[in-house]
């Protein structure tokens, strides 16, 4: 019985041992610089949340933290190469809704799994879509552009990201008015935008962040508000509801996700603070004061809504008839 009772002794000690050891380098987490990969180019929304919460985010951490632009392929090219990264907490992956949602639906041969590579830090910000169009363009309602595609088959084109929100809400009122629109893949929102803006392409649906710029510029005219109530930013703007097109809500939200594998220490530490950057007074003024919601949630929370998004958009995907690529 004493023999044995060593033996137990000893075999504890080598786990008690074992988990001490194990994580010391999770512990001395970060002692060196962190990187932010954001999957599509400088310029748009997700690049401009990457680098003001990546700007905090190395205050609290006393490293610096480098956002690094990894475009193309819809959002592909930046997953691909953070799941290819080591799982130790020093690239993270700002990541937009529909990548973590719906991606799979949308290209065949993906090189990465959601569910295997990826694991959920913390739901960062939150903006409504709108409808824009070019100013040069003679209508002024969603009906009224409707009309203006039925009256000039194949000349209506929007500006689109393959698969992301914007391409979603577009197709989405499509199928719903039965208009004669063609989407037009661009490598990110803000060349889509740009598109718009430079006539290329006659509207986008595209986040109120970056709507309201241009609105207020006179350079794009927002035709509705694709959420359940106005918009404070822009209070004059119909929802699409009220321009007649009932349940018509498109909310675009950015995530952080890291690489699965990632120790739980890590995974927490970064959730918990992106969340305190999130709702400090100064980062929800900035951001309320152009057109987003800051959250920051638990990695559990952000796993709830990616599953619920994903069961609310893969109906929307199939009856939209948006093809794999």
């Amino acid at each position: 019985m004493k023999t044995l009772l060593r033996f137990a002794s000893l075999v504890s000690l080598s786990f008690l041992a074992l988990a001490l050891t194990q994580p010391v380098w999770a512990q001395d987490w970060p002692d060196k610089p962190i990187r932010v990969v954001v999957p599509y180019p400088a310029g748009g929304i997700a690049d401009k949340i990457a680098r003001e919460t990546a700007e905090e985010l190395g205050k609290r951490l006393k490293q610096p933290v480098i956002v690094d632009n990894k475009a193309g392929a819809a959002g592909n090219i930046g997953f691909d190469y953070v799941a290819r990264q080591p799982a130790d907490g020093y690239t993270l992956l700002l990541a937009p809704a529909s990548n973590l949602t719906i991606q799979p639906l949308l290209f065949k041969n993906l090189t990465y799994d959601l569910d295997r590579d990826f694991t959920p830090v913390s739901l960062l910000v939150q903006t409504p879509q709108v409808l824009l169009v070019n100013p040069s363009l003679p209508v002024h309602t969603p009906k009224e552009l409707v009309e203006y595609s039925k009256a000039h088959p194949k000349t209506v084109n929007f500006g689109v990201t393959t698969g992301a929100y914007m391409h979603l809400a577009g197709e989405l009122f499509k199928s719903q008015s039965g208009a004669d629109f063609t989407a037009i893949p661009y490598q990110g929102t803000a060349p889509a935008l740009n598109a718009m803006l430079g006539g290329q392409v006659q509207f986008v649906f595209n986040e109120v962040t970056t709507a309201v710029p241009q609105v207020k510029g006179g350079k794009a005219r927002a035709l509705a508000v694709a959420y359940r109530t106005r918009a404070p930013w822009l209070p004059d703007v119909p929802t699409m509801e009220e321009a007649g097109y009932p349940g018509f809500e498109v909310t675009s939200w950015y995530a952080l996700v890291v690489k699965s594998g990632t120790p739980a220490t890590i995974v927490e530490t970064l959730s918990r603070e992106l969340h305190a950057i999130m709702q400090s007074p100064e980062f929800k003024k900035r951001y309320d004061a152009m057109g987003a919601f800051t959250v920051g949630s638990t990695p559990q929370e952000l796993a709830g809504v990616m599953r619920s998004e994903k069961e609310r958009w893969t109906p929307v995907v199939k009856q939209a008839g948006i093809q794999p690529n």
